[in-house]
């Protein structure tokens, strides 16, 4: 009977397991910040990918998140010109909150992680470095199931990138793009 009763126990255990929904997402857009020390708004662009799941595919979702963000910003003051270069690779945990239909979802997530970064500057004098630092925020988004398992997502996501040798910053980016759910 003991027998009976421990494997009923670890077949209902790795039901829950199996319950849980993974979601793979690939997204770029436009990204924009304000860059110290320079007079104009730094743009550029950014590429991310997210794997994230949901437990017992509830409403609340585990993610972890790694992209790419390129901003230049230029200072044109007479002679004197200054381009100055960020390049971030962010890595974080991004937990989100989703709400709506299975055909449309929202959702409020958030961003809680580490950035390497590089600054370049150029103009009459020539600088560069490399650094780590925080990167965290917040976004708020939506998914458009095409299928039951692909969707195509849209997002804006805010976050505060610091740097323990150069300037810290807030960091802005609409993306797009498309996932699967598996």
């Amino acid at each position: 009977m003991k027998n009976y009763i421990l494997i009923i126990s670890m077949i209902l255990l790795s039901m829950k397991a199996l319950s849980q929904e993974n979601m793979v997402t690939v997204s770029g857009g436009y990204s924009f910040a304000n860059i110290e020390d320079a007079d104009e708004k730094g743009t550029g662009w950014r590429i991310n990918g997210l794997y994230e799941f949901s437990p017992m595919s509830g409403k609340f979702a585990h993610g972890v998140s790694f992209g790419f963000i390129s901003i230049t910003a230029k200072d044109d003051e007479g002679l004197q010109s200054t381009e100055s270069k960020i390049n971030s690779l962010p890595f974080y945990y991004a937990p989100k909150f989703m709400f709506g239909s299975d055909k449309f979802k929202g959702f409020v997530k958030g961003a809680l992680g580490m950035q390497f970064a590089s600054i370049k500057r150029e103009g009459l004098v020539e600088l560069s470095d490399n650094d780590f630092g925080f990167y965290g925020g917040g976004g708020v988004g939506f998914m458009f199931f095409l299928k039951e398992n692909i969707f195509i997502n849209a997002e804006y996501e805010i976050a505060w990138a610091s740097n323990s040798w150069y300037k810290d910053g807030w960091m802005n980016t609409a993306m797009g793009g498309i996932g699967f759910k598996f």
